[in-house]
């Protein structure tokens, strides 16, 4: 299995290797020592590299780069891919301007989450033309630095910018047509199946190219683990040191990489990234664009897909109840068959669905809002972004001459289950401009939803917060100016 690493044109073998292994452990094991462990769950940073891939924009195929976590990345799931590491920047004794800015900025002093920040900002000096704050704070995100600080660091992000149009193309911009003719090579290889052999272990792992093929691999072998990008299912692997006997990886089908519209409806391919899916969501719905920068990293958004968010199932998964209130519904394939159900109907109880053995989820269907429909969307977390939520709730308003006449409300974080508030519904509509609103709207969720305490918050906090954004959103609605800390940074840099 191939893949291009760094300045080679030519592919490098992965090797016969585990298909449990991370593209981290790979690295390290191969002497490329620059990219570091530092959590092996996609927090710190650390160990981030660039990821290139052939892209079609504007009927002209390019390279797109984009920051991954190798922590919890498949190094088989870079088959045909380009990979880049902090050794592949600098050519010979030259480094690249990302890092003589960091040089020059003093950007650096243990060193050891140095090469995670050079890459983010590598990516972001192939990705951007111009950068502002915000751009360079949404780059750097998920890059942790426990000594340095950030300011140089993001003065060597503006350093290298202003710098770009004196600079010759770097290594990668001079030679991106060579890049795109052997990733176009690699790009032949159809369906991989391998099965690899260490004594009495004996791991299968599966990588279909067609969602025909991905529906026969299941179908014989209903107990295999389904990988799309695997940012929450890998964790299981690095953290709880689990290793899974068939992986089935979906990252390479065709069908599933795809965004379609019609006139009422998008549809979006289970294996699509956030990031990928960003613009089309944010095109209908404005508002998800500050809550999308608090999702996630953008290591992770790039890589983390929207049918996988789904089907792990997690109670406190930021965008299905997002997708709950907006009604969407889910497109899941069994062998030939095909059946659609409503998002809020596919999760049973804690880590379960609707999922039958050997079906998946083919696709997202979201109907499109009208001129009259708005999205309000909050995320209750310790930390501002790269964090979990304690609470989020999502709430979709349908109105007529600016008085609400439907709703739908999807919560994470209050029960076991992402979950719509069917009786809180009625509450809004009854009392959204009424001062007992947060009294009402609290008695219908301690009703309809019976929160755990952990970690993040206790389950009369959870409450007590959710009621208070019901408020906040019937005060959104009416136009009322209330704080939106998602435009935080923003409003800082202006």
């Amino acid at each position: 299995m191939k893949i291009l690493l760094n300045q080679s044109f030519k592919a490098v073998e992965l090797g016969d290797i585990n298909p449990n292994t991370t593209v981290l452990e790979w690295l390290r094991g191969n002497q490329f020592v620059g990219t570091k462990e530092g959590c092996a769950s996609g927090d710190c940073g650390a160990c981030t590299a660039v990821v290139g891939e052939l892209s079609s924009i504007n009927n002209k195929t390019e390279i797109q780069y984009k920051t991954i976590n190798t922590c919890i990345a498949l190094a088989y799931s870079l088959i045909d891919k380009h990979l880049i590491t902090v050794e592949g920047l600098s050519e010979g004794n030259k480094l690249h301007p990302v890092q003589k800015a960091m040089v020059a900025e003093n950007g650096s002093q243990c060193g050891f989450c140095t090469p995670g920040f050079v890459m983010s900002l590598f990516a972001m000096y192939h990705n951007e033309k111009t950068v502002n704050l915000p751009k360079i704070n949404e780059a750097l995100s998920g890059n942790l630095c426990r000594c340095t600080g950030y300011k140089p660091i993001i003065s060597a992000a503006f350093i290298a910018f202003s710098e770009k149009k004196q600079e010759s193309l770097d290594f990668y911009e001079r030679n991106q047509a060579q890049f795109i003719e052997s990733l176009t090579q690699l790009s032949g290889q159809k369906n991989i199946s391998l099965n690899f052999k260490d004594g009495n272990k004996n791991i299968l792992f599966d990588a279909p190219s067609d969602i025909a093929t991905l529906s026969q691999v299941l179908s014989k072998n209903p107990t295999a683990n389904i990988v799309a990008a695997g940012t929450d299912l890998n964790l299981e692997i690095t953290q709880s040191m689990k290793e899974f006997s068939h992986i089935v990886s979906v990252n390479r089908v065709s069908e599933l990489k795809q965004i379609d519209e019609t006139d009422t409806e998008i549809k979006i391919g289970a294996a699509v990234s956030y990031e990928e899916a960003k613009s089309i969501l944010v095109k209908y719905w404005p508002d998800l664009d500050s809550f999308l920068e608090r999702f996630a990293s953008l290591p992770i958004k790039n890589w983390a897909t929207i049918g996988g968010n789904i089907a792990n199932a997690s109670p406190i998964g930021d965008m299905p109840p997002v997708l709950i209130a907006l009604e969407s519904k889910l497109n899941l394939r069994k062998g030939d068959s095909s059946r659609t159900i409503m998002l809020e109907d596919f999760f049973i109880s804690y880590k379960e669905t609707l999922l039958e053995p050997s079906e998946f989820i083919e696709s997202i269907l979201i109907p499109k809002p009208s001129n009259q429909d708005r999205l309000i969307t909050h995320k209750i977390s310790k930390r501002f972004e790269d964090d979990i939520s304690a609470v989020c709730m999502a709430m979709n308003v349908k109105s007529k001459e600016s008085i609400p006449h439907s709703v739908k409300i999807g919560f994470g974080g209050m029960s076991g289950i992402p979950q719509r508030a069917i009786e809180l519904e009625k509450v809004f509509l009854n009392n959204w401009d009424k001062d007992a609103l947060v009294s009402a709207a609290y008695e219908a969720l301690d009703n309809e939803f019976t929160p755990f305490s952990d970690v993040r918050a206790s389950s009369e906090y959870r409450l007590k917060v959710s009621a208070a954004l019901v408020k906040k959103s019937s005060l959104m609605l009416k136009g009322i100016p209330v704080e939106d800390l998602a435009h935080y940074s923003e409003l800082q840099s202006s």
